[in-house]
C-alpha cells in the first residue's frame, strides 16, 4: 500500500480522477452521487479505490446496458495524446464490464432495492468487485476523515464540472496529476484479472443485503458460501446413477397397496408393438384398392399415427426423497484444525447446503426434501444451534418458503426420523440414532464407515457427498 493522500492533495486527486472518467452522462449529476459511493467504500476500509473506477462502475451498475460511453459525446474534443488511452479504457475495461453477465445480474439486484438501501448496495457492490484488487496494488490510499472534512469543497467541485469535455475555460487538470491517476488505475486493473467481476456469492450478498443484520453475519455467510462453492456440484454421471438406482426402489409408504404398479394408463403415438392398441389392427388391408401395395396401417405407421398403450409407473417411485441431516453437538464442532481452511462446523454446514442442492439437481425441486436438525445436549449447543439456524435460514429462505427444507433443534434421538438419516458428529457413532450414514468429523480426514475422506484436499468433500448420495439412494 502506498502513502495516504493529505488534505491538500485530496481535491487535485479528485479532479484528476473525475477528468479520466469514461462515463458519458452529465458529470454534474453523476459525480456528486459517486462521491457518496467513494465515501462509503473508503469507510468500509477500501480506501485505495479511486474515484474514476468507483464512478464508472457505479454508473454501470445503475444504468445497466444503457450506460453511455464518454467517446460518444467527447471523442472529437479529446486531445490527440489522450485519445488512445481513453479509448483503450472504454474498450478493454468498461466494454468488458458491460458484457459481463455478472454485472448485469448485479444491476438487476440493485435496481430492485429502494430508498437508502440502494446507495449502500452500490457502494458495497463496488467494494466486492474492486476492493481486493485495490488492496493488493501499490497505490496511494485516501483518508475517509479527510474526505468528510473536505466534503463541501468536493461536492462544489463535482457540481461545477463542465457538461462537455470542450467546455473547459482553463487547463482541465495538471498533467502530473493526470499521469498519477492513470498510473493508479493501471495498477489496480492489472490486479483485477479477466474473470467475471462478481462471483455467485457476491451476487447473493448484494441481493440479500437488506436481510443481513450485521457485518459479522455477512462475513460468516460469505465464508459459508465460499466453502459450499468450493465443494462443487454433483457430476452428471453420479447424478444419473443415483436417479436411476433410486427409481428402482419404491419409497416406503404405509398405504403402498393403494398405489397401482404396472398396467396401462394412457395412449401415445410412440411405443413398442406389443403395446399396440388392438383396434389399430382394423386398418390392415384397408384402402388397398386406392393405395395399391400398401394399406392404411402402413400409412399410419409411416406417419406416426398408430396408437400405443403406455405403461403405468407406480407413484411410489416418484415421491419426494426425504433426508434428515443431524449436526450432533454443534458446539463440539466449533474448532478449526490447522490443516483445514475453515472451522469444522462451517465445513459441515457447507456440506449440508451442497447435499440439499445435489438432491434438487438429481430429483428436481419437487422431488427433494431435507430436514436439517441440530442435536443439543447443553447450553453451548443450544447457543451454537440458534446461531447456525439463523445463518442457514438466510441462505435457504426460498427452500424454506417452498417447504423443501425445515430447520429445528432436537434433544433426543427419538425426536429424529430414522429414515434417510445422515449424522455429522465429532465422536463415534451412537447406536441409538439408527443412522443410515454416520460421518465422524473434526480431523483432516472424515470417517464414513470403513472409508475416510481428506476434506482439505481438492475434491475431498465432493467425494464424501457422492458416497452419501450413493448410500442413501443407490
Amino acid at each position: 500500500m502506498g502513502r495516504r493522500l493529505s488534505k491538500d492533495e485530496l481535491l487535485p486527486a479528485l479532479r484528476a480522477w473525475a477528468y479520466l472518467s469514461g462515463y458519458g452522462g452529465t458529470p454534474a449529476d453523476s459525480l456528486p452521487v459517486a462521491l457518496g459511493w467513494l465515501r462509503g467504500v473508503w469507510e468500509e476500509g477500501h480506501d485505495a479505490l479511486p474515484l474514476d473506477l468507483v464512478h464508472d462502475l457505479g454508473m454501470l451498475l445503475t444504468d445497466g446496458r444503457a450506460f453511455p460511453f464518454a467517446s460518444s459525446r467527447d471523442l472529437a474534443e479529446w486531445p490527440e495524446d489522450e485519445r488512445a488511452e481513453r479509448l483503450s479504457y472504454e474498450d478493454r475495461v468498461l466494454g468488458r464490464w458491460v458484457l459481463d453477465p455478472s454485472v448485469g445480474d448485479a444491476h438487476v439486484a440493485i435496481s430492485a432495492l429502494t430508498g437508502e438501501l440502494r446507495p449502500r448496495a452500490l457502494a458495497h457492490a463496488i467494494s466486492l468487485a474492486l476492493g481486493t484488487a485495490a488492496r493488493a496494488a501499490d497505490v496511494s490510499a485516501g483518508n475517509p476523515a479527510v474526505l468528510r472534512s473536505s466534503w463541501r469543497e468536493a461536492l462544489a467541485l463535482a457540481g461545477a464540472w463542465p457538461a462537455k469535455y470542450g467546455a473547459w475555460e482553463e487547463p482541465p487538470v495538471d498533467p502530473g496529476w493526470r499521469d498519477w491517476a492513470l498510473e493508479q488505475r493501471a495498477k489496480i486493473l492489472a490486479r483485477l484479472g479477466d474473470g467475471r467481476l462478481f462471483s455467485p456469492e457476491d451476487l447473493w450478498e448484494i441481493s440479500h443485503l437488506a436481510e443481513l443484520p450485521s457485518e459479522s453475519t455477512r462475513l460468516a455467510l460469505r465464508e459459508l458460501h465460499a466453502a459450499a462453492a468450493a465443494i462443487g456440484g454433483v457430476g452428471p454421471g453420479v447424478a444419473m446413477l443415483v436417479r436411476r438406482k433410486a427409481q428402482e426402489v419404491a419409497v416406503e409408504e404405509q398405504d403402498a397397496s393403494h398405489y397401482p404398479a404396472g398396467g396401462f394408463d394412457a395412449l401415445s403415438t410412440r411405443g413398442r408393438f406389443e403395446n399396440l392398441v388392438r383396434s389399430e389392427v382394423a386398418y390392415v388391408d384397408e384402402g388397398r384398392e386406392e393405395l395399391g401395395e400398401i394399406d392404411l396401417f402402413d400409412v399410419r405407421f409411416a406417419q406416426g399415427e398408430l396408437l400405443f398403450y403406455t405403461r403405468d409407473e407406480s407413484p411410489l417411485f416418484d415421491q419426494r426423497r426425504r433426508v434428515t441431516l443431524v449436526i450432533d453437538r454443534p458446539a463440539e464442532q466449533r474448532h478449526k484444525h490447522p490443516e483445514l481452511d475453515a472451522q469444522t462446523l462451517v465445513l459441515v454446514d457447507a456440506a449440508a447446503l451442497r447435499l440439499q442442492a445435489d438432491m434438487v439437481q438429481v430429483f428436481g425441486p419437487s422431488g427433494a426434501e431435507m430436514h436439517l436438525r441440530w442435536r443439543t445436549v447443553g447450553a453451548a449447543d443450544v447457543e451454537a444451534a440458534d446461531e447456525e439456524a439463523r445463518l442457514m435460514a438466510l441462505t435457504l429462505a426460498d427452500d424454506l418458503a417452498h417447504r423443501r427444507v425445515t430447520l429445528d433443534a432436537v434433544v433426543e434421538w427419538q425426536d429424529v426420523s430414522a429414515r434417510g438419516l445422515v449424522v455429522f458428529a465429532a465422536h463415534q457413532e451412537d447406536p441409538r440414532a439408527g443412522a443410515s450414514v454416520w460421518v465422524r468429523v473434526g480431523e483432516p480426514r472424515w470417517q464414513l464407515g470403513e472409508r475416510s475422506f481428506a476434506v482439505g484436499a481438492p475434491g475431498g468433500l465432493r467425494a464424501l457427498l457422492d458416497e452419501i448420495l450413493a448410500r442413501l439412494f443407490a
